[in-house]
């Protein structure tokens, strides 16, 4: 091993308990007052699964929906009625004795370019539909999101869980109980400590 990367290892294995120093040295710096305190936080949790089914907002947005769907089928509709009759007289006519080889090619023809346009209506209103369902779900998540803080603020509560089919998880959580930013710093600096640890072996070696 030449001289450079000794150097460049020794450098290296310095840093990385100078980090772990700093880290260890004060493991909750980064920590909330609440946290360091080791006070206890309020947390109360709701049953999703009755949020989805009785929240009069969603039920609202949930309306919309059926109604976007009702209006998009009856488009649909409209829009594929005539195709579908002329290519129910194509069909006949292709059928019967008075149609000669080159007048089917034609009718198989036209019969793909129906059959083609049909798909791609059913494809658009598919596409509003679900670009519809996106935007109200939206909706519900911001106003659901603000609604739940501001019950959580109203009656002193920390963390507020989710507890149902609709998925486990936290739907509100005071600032004070985040604790995202101290656990990066913990698990970058261990992963520092394993690149430390991997270079004296390699130097050992």
């Amino acid at each position: 091993m030449n001289r450079l990367v000794i150097a460049l290892l020794v450098v290296l294995a310095c840093w990385c308990i100078g980090l772990t120093w700093v880290t260890v040295k004060n493991p909750t710096e980064a920590l909330s007052p609440e946290l360091q305190a080791g006070t206890s936080p309020v947390i109360a949790f709701v049953h999703g699964d009755s949020i989805q089914s009785q929240y009069e907002f969603i039920a609202a947005q949930e309306q919309k929906l059926f109604i976007a769907l009702q209006e998009v089928q009856a488009e649909i509709e409209s829009k594929s009625s005539p195709l579908q009759t002329e290519a129910q007289e194509l069909i006949d006519y292709a059928n019967s004795a008075a149609a000669n080889a080159e007048e089917i090619e034609m009718v198989q023809g036209r019969l793909g370019e129906i059959q083609t346009s049909l798909r791609e209506m059913q494809q658009e209103g598919t596409n509003r539909l679900a670009d519809m369902e996106a935007s109200l779900q939206a909706e519900v998540t911001i106003m659901l999101t603000a609604e739940v803080e501001a019950f959580a603020v109203e009656r002193n509560i920390d963390v507020v869980l989710n507890w149902g089919q609709s998925g486990e998880g936290v739907l509100y959580g005071s600032a004070g109980w985040d604790v995202t930013a101290p656990l990066l710093e913990f698990l970058n600096s261990r992963l520092q400590l394993e690149v430390s640890d991997d270079a004296s072996t390699s130097d050992t070696l």
